[in-house]
């Protein structure tokens, strides 16, 4: 065996070699020179090279060979990179925590911000870790353990700075190593980031120890539908298309071809990417499937027996007929509705604690998110969580797929999904770029009429918002307006807009992302 190049740091210190296609560090070069012909080791413990070798920069072997890597296995650009960027450089910023559900790419989105922006990654997963991470943090000499565990792992030599990342996944398996998120930012000096699957579950349980001051989120969701239009190069169109009908015929028929796809696919990385491959919309619900078969079996370690499961598992069934067949006008309590539906149509015997505790479990995972009802358009009369929404447009059509409900009402949830999910991630950016106020998503009732949504802009504009299919009048937008419970009225539906006396259309794919809608 043979060294073929001196690797350097972005100092030009030599840390180790290439051996073949692995990188060996200088550490380590001892317990392998008896298998190396072209390096000898003296007695001081100097590496010594019987040939000139060729130099390369660590980070240009490793980092820059991960990040292409990752690069073409996962060649979407995600917003969350922007923000990442932006926390990394905050000189004053403490330990982020990524949060999001299975599956929308937090691991694969850190990753190749870390390759592309640190010299040293150092990524640890939790649930597989070979180098026992956890010795790290019951040491009481931290610092040392961090070294100790880089030789571990065949790691370049721990470098406490910030050209050093620490990636903790799937930390919500272990309590220790969240709870010591603290010791860890006292103590490094490097940048860290946590993530993990249902965090939200599991914050809630008293062994984990928030450590307020210390942590700062980010949330990842899947695909925006402005993302998405990136892939297709379409995002440009997107942010300048004119709202009101006075951009071109062609450049609407793009926008809307997109995103009659976008409903159908959704927006989880996989499935985007199983369609990229295949144009099959069939394989795309196979992918979904094995999703909702993954949440479904993690679910069984989190609830206490298999009886929780099956309920889980029906909860999401039914609240899909329940979405479809709500009286609108009613705003009446979600949990009551999902229990009764789930206990006329299932075997088991189930009580209102049990649907509760699986509805708090769908929304951990990310299956659904809920949308609170402001009365009378007033957002300072809230009621918290009375209606639910699936949490992407794929997930309903797959359902759709296998459903014998009403078809015109199906294309009207996923209509109102699409709307839904587009308005709430507006409340889910960093503070300082929020184009809302309040906490959540409303909809809106009035005696025996209907707001779809109701949303107030950074200016203290009211808007009220009501998806449609191509065909149906906004009956309850237009008394909305007449009652002067909003101050603006839009109606978005699959069309190039216009203008109007009492309201105005949109087209419904820039309902998220131009808003507020100059």
């Amino acid at each position: 065996m043979y060294a073929t190049h001196r690797v350097t740091d972005n100092d030009y210190n030599t840390i180790g070699f290439m051996l073949g296609n692995e990188f060996c560090p200088n550490y380590a070069i001892p317990d392998e020179i008896c298998s190396i012909d072209n390096l000898t080791v003296e007695k001081s413990g100097e590496i010594k090279v019987n040939q000139e070798l060729p130099v390369i920069e660590y980070i240009e072997i490793i980092n820059k060979r991960i990040y292409a890597q990752l690069e073409e296995e996962n060649p979407f650009y995600r917003d969350i990179q922007e923000e990442l960027a932006e926390w990394k450089n905050d000189s004053q910023h403490v330990v982020l925590q990524l949060e999001g559900t299975r599956q929308v790419g937090k691991t694969t989105e850190l990753q190749k911000f870390a390759y592309k922006n640190y010299e040293y990654v150092i990524y640890i997963n939790i649930a597989n870790d070979k180098y026992d991470f956890m010795k790290v943090l019951k040491s009481p000499r931290m610092l040392s353990g961090m070294e100790a565990y880089c030789k571990r792992a065949l790691l370049p030599e721990f470098v406490n700075d910030r050209n050093t990342i620490i990636i903790i996944d799937e930390i919500q398996n272990s309590k220790d190593a969240y709870n010591s998120i603290r010791d860890m930012d006292s103590v490094f000096q490097c940048d860290i980031v946590v993530t993990g699957s249902y965090l939200g579950r599991i914050l809630g349980n008293e062994n984990f120890f928030l450590p307020a001051g210390t942590i700062e989120t980010r949330q990842l969701f899947t695909l925006s539908f402005r993302e998405f239009c990136k892939i297709f190069k379409k995002d440009g169109l997107l942010d300048r298309i004119n709202l009101y009908g006075e951009s071109s015929e062609d450049s609407y028929a793009d926008l809307e071809r997109l995103y009659d796809l976008y409903i159908k696919t959704g927006g989880y990385p996989e499935v985007v990417k199983r369609y990229l491959q295949s144009n099959d919309i069939e394989l795309c619900y196979e992918v979904i499937d094995k999703l909702l078969k993954t949440f479904k079996e993690e679910s069984r370690n989190y609830f206490s027996s298999p009886r929780d499961v099956e309920i889980f598992e029906s909860v999401y069934r039914e609240a899909l007929k329940e979405m479809c067949n709500e009286k609108k006008g009613t705003g009446n309590n979600i949990l009551e509705r999902v229990t009764s539906l789930t206990k006329r149509n299932t075997d088991l015997i189930v009580n209102k604690n049990e649907i509760a505790n699986a509805m708090m479990w769908l929304q951990y995972t990310g299956i659904i998110s809920t949308c609170d009802l402001a009365l009378q358009g007033d957002l300072r009369n809230i009621i918290p969580s009375r209606r639910l929404y699936f949490s992407d447009c794929g997930l309903v059509s797959y359902l759709a797929s296998k459903s014998t409900l009403d078809e015109s009402a199906l294309r009207g949830l996923i209509t109102e999904t699409f709307i839904f999910n587009e308005l709430y991630r507006l409340f889910k950016v960093r503070y300082s770029k929020r184009k809302v106020r309040g906490d959540n998503v409303c909809f809106s009732t009035y005696e025996k009429y209907e707001l779809d949504f109701v949303i107030m802009s950074k200016d203290r504009v009211v808007y009220g918002i009501e998806g449609k299919t191509l065909k149906g009048a906004p009956t309850s937008l237009k008394i909305f307006v007449d009652k002067h419970f909003i101050d603006k009225g839009i109606v978005a539906k699959p069309t190039p807009g216009g203008r109007g006396d009492t309201f105005d259309t949109i087209p419904i794919y820039t309902v998220g992302c131009r808003f507020p809608y100059d």
